[in-house]
């Protein structure tokens, strides 16, 4: 892997790290009273990383190819599996480790070179 494809990569994966932080704004945004400051406050955050992301998102599809892109996005999940252990107190289940290393293979699967 060329050094300039490498950190093409590293930044889709630094973009889908910022992204995954929209899963937690919409959880404590649930969690919030209805119309109060927090639920405001969080959907907001949720608002201006999503805006954020689709910039980079584009810009990213300019050096990573579509498929590439796409099939990587499945790390979202496993950012969400760490973030609700660490934020939310949630528990990963056998089916749950299953699934992320199926993600997994199916990102190399698609992007390996052949």
């Amino acid at each position: 892997m060329t050094r300039t494809r490498l950190t093409s990569y590293l930044l889709l994966h630094g973009l889908f790290f910022l992204y995954s932080f929209v899963g937690i704004c919409y959880k404590y945004v649930s969690k919030a009273e209805f119309l109060s400051l927090a639920f405001f406050g969080f959907l907001g955050l949720a608002f201006f990383l999503l805006f954020i992301y689709a910039i980079l998102w584009q810009q990213i599809l300019k050096r990573v190819p579509l498929t590439a892109a796409f099939s990587n996005k499945g790390v979202v999940v496993m950012w969400g599996m760490l973030w609700g252990v660490l934020f939310f107190h949630e528990r990963i289940t056998i089916f749950m480790l299953i699934g992320a290393v199926l993600i997994c293979a199916g990102i190399v699967l698609v992007t390996r070179d052949e």
